[in-house]
């Protein structure tokens, strides 16, 4: 069997995790996975990048999207308005799609109620009107639901789906002969956001670091090429996998010993001793970040919380 080409494409992305890599699998049926952000730079740029692989919107017939985030999710839409293009994404996810929230109002309300459980200031939390970041074009579409393990057949092989949540809940890595494609659940050069990119759902840490454990294995004796959503292909991901989860673990032990030292603290004070000062946005992603180590602790009956404060034992 002949193992078909795959073409990345880097599409302009404003945040700060640079540009999204969108894959185009040359199979039949031609297969795109991710889409980026929902601006007409970003769709100029995905055009672009067809046209330079020769191919066009029109030959794209499925779309498998590895998690909700509007860098990934963006022009999924206008695929399937303008060309029929079919789309898929984890069943916990499909309301992204299906029910999409344009100017990310939903998501600004459930950051404002965080901002006050975690005791963050007035005077450093970001204007909750752009907290979405800049404005975008998008449209509700149809997805199909995924789950794990589930089969999607290409002319060239399966493309398996494997769930991995944590970056947000319904976040998934695609397996398909010698490719893993990994979206923002791997990436080489930063670690993903635990807890601010799905404020919907709480608990997200185990589950992100029983995902990477899932993956370390999956590709602990495979050769696979692993495509992630930003930065370069990865030849293995097993260190990385190893590397993040032992972030992760280092990162609740440094919690445990701030709280041995100050008694007392909200999760604002928390994260502004881990990450320092904070600016717009990331009072959110930190403040976030820490209450996910901070619920794993708590689980592991590490530390107490009393009316929103934190102790250790």
């Amino acid at each position: 069997m002949t193992i078909p080409r795959v073409d990345r494409i880097r599409v302009p992305n404003p945040f700060v995790e640079g540009r999204t890599c969108v894959y185009v699998i040359r199979t039949d049926p031609i297969t795109m996975v991710d889409t980026g952000i929902a601006t007409d730079k970003a769709y100029d740029g995905l055009v672009e990048g067809l046209k330079e692989t020769g191919l066009a919107p029109t030959d794209v017939k499925r779309i498998i999207l590895t998690h909700k985030h509007i860098d990934h999710i963006g022009n999924a839409w206008k695929f399937q308005r303008d060309h029929g293009a079919e789309i898929f994404i984890h069943e916990s996810e499909t309301a992204s799609i299906n029910d999409v929230d344009p100017s990310g109002q939903r998501y600004a309300d459930i950051a404002r109620r965080r901002l006050d459980e975690w005791r963050a200031p007035e005077k450093v939390r970001p204007d909750t009107k752009n907290v979405a970041g800049p404005h975008w074009t998008i449209e509700s579409a149809n997805a199909t639901p995924l789950g794990d393990g589930h089969l999607l057949s290409t002319a060239d092989g399966d493309i398996e789906i494997l769930h991995t949540p944590g970056h947000t809940i319904g976040s998934v890595c695609l397996k398909y002969n010698d490719y893993l494609f990994a979206g923002d659940h791997v990436l080489p050069d930063i670690s993903p956001n635990v807890g601010g990119g799905d404020m919907k759902n709480r608990g997200l840490l185990p589950h992100y670091l029983s995902s990477l454990a899932k993956i370390r294995d999956v590709t602990r004796n495979q050769q696979l090429l692993v495509m992630p959503g930003h930065g370069d292909p990865m030849e293995s991901v097993t260190e990385r996998c190893n590397e993040l989860i032992r972030h992760h673990e280092a990162r609740m032990e440094e919690i445990v010993t701030i709280l041995q030292r100050e008694s007392g603290l909200t999760v604002y004070e928390i994260a502004l001793r881990l990450f320092g000062k904070m600016k717009d946005f990331h009072v959110i992603l930190g403040c976030a970040e820490a209450y996910s180590h901070l619920e794993l602790l708590l689980e592991q009956s590490r530390i107490v919380e009393d009316e929103g404060t934190f102790a250790s034992l």
